[in-house]
C-alpha cells in the first residue's frame, strides 16, 4: 500500500494522513524524522522536509499539497475540492494560508511546548512563547474568526481547507493554548466540531500517545 514518511505530529503528515482516512484510502505510515540523512528521503525531499509519499508501483514526491492533488486525481471518493470554481479557489486559497502562515505562527508555540521537547532536546524559551501567544498568533485567528460563515470554512461539507486549518488548532491543542470563546466564537465552535469528528479524534490521541512515549 502507499507509504507517508515522516512523523504523524507534523502537521503536513497529520494534513495527509486525514485526507486518506477521509477518502477511506489505505495507508502506511513509515517514520522518517524531517532532516533525516537517509540518502533515498533526501533525493526525494532535497530539503529534509517530510513527508514523502511513495505510491503502490515505487514511485515517491514530496510536498503535503501535491500528494493531497494525487490522491483527488487517482481516488474521486469524498473528495476535498469543491465543485464550483469560486469554492474551489477559496479552498485553495485556505489550504495555502495554513500550510504557510497558519502553520508558521501555531507550530512556533507548538515546537517551542511539545515537539521540541520531546523530539529535539529544546529547552522551551518561555519568552517565545509569550511573544507567539501575545503577537503572533492572535491576528491569525481574528482572520479565521472574520472568514467563517457557517460549520465549514468552504461550501456546505468538509474539505481540504477545514482538514489544514483544524490541523493548525490541532498543533495549538497540543501546545495546551485554548481558545478565548468569547473572542472567537465561531472559530471555537468550529474547531470543537472539527476535534469531535471521529478520524480527528483518533488522529489527536495518537499523537498524545506518541508525545508520552517520548517523554517517558
Amino acid at each position: 500500500m502507499p507509504k507517508i514518511l515522516g512523523v504523524p505530529p507534523s502537521p503536513y503528515v497529520r494534513k495527509v494522513i486525514l485526507a486518506h482516512e477521509h477518502k477511506n484510502m489505505p495507508y502506511e505510515v513509515q517514520m522518517m524524522m524531517p532532516g533525516s540523512d537517509d540518502a533515498a528521503f533526501r533525493a526525494v525531499s532535497p530539503l529534509g522536509k517530510v513527508p514523502v509519499y511513495v505510491t503502490d508501483d515505487g514511485f515517491s514526491f514530496a510536498d503535503s499539497s501535491v500528494m493531497i492533488a494525487y490522491l483527488e486525481k487517482t481516488n474521486s471518493t469524498n473528495s476535498l475540492y469543491p465543485d464550483d470554481a469560486n469554492d474551489y479557489a477559496q479552498a485553495l486559497w485556505f489550504e495555502e494560508y495554513a500550510d504557510t502562515k497558519l502553520t508558521e505562527v501555531t507550530a512556533a508555540l507548538y515546537f517551542q511546548r511539545v515537539v521540541g521537547p520531546a523530539f529535539f532536546n529544546h529547552t522551551t524559551d518561555v519568552e517565545r512563547c509569550q511573544e507567539v501567544i501575545n503577537e503572533l498568533i492572535p491576528p491569525q485567528l481574528a482572520y479565521l474568526e472574520s472568514k467563517l460563515t457557517g460549520d465549514f470554512f468552504v461550501g456546505d461539507k468538509l474539505s481540504i481547507a477545514d482538514i489544514c486549518i483544524g490541523g493548525s488548532l490541532v498543533n495549538l491543542l497540543h501546545a495546551d493554548y485554548e481558545l478565548d470563546t468569547a473572542t472567537y466564537p465561531k472559530l471555537a465552535a468550529f474547531q470543537q466540531r472539527f476535534f469531535s469528528i471521529p478520524m480527528v479524534k483518533q488522529c489527536i490521541e495518537s499523537e498524545q500517545q506518541m508525545f508520552a512515549g517520548a517523554k517517558s
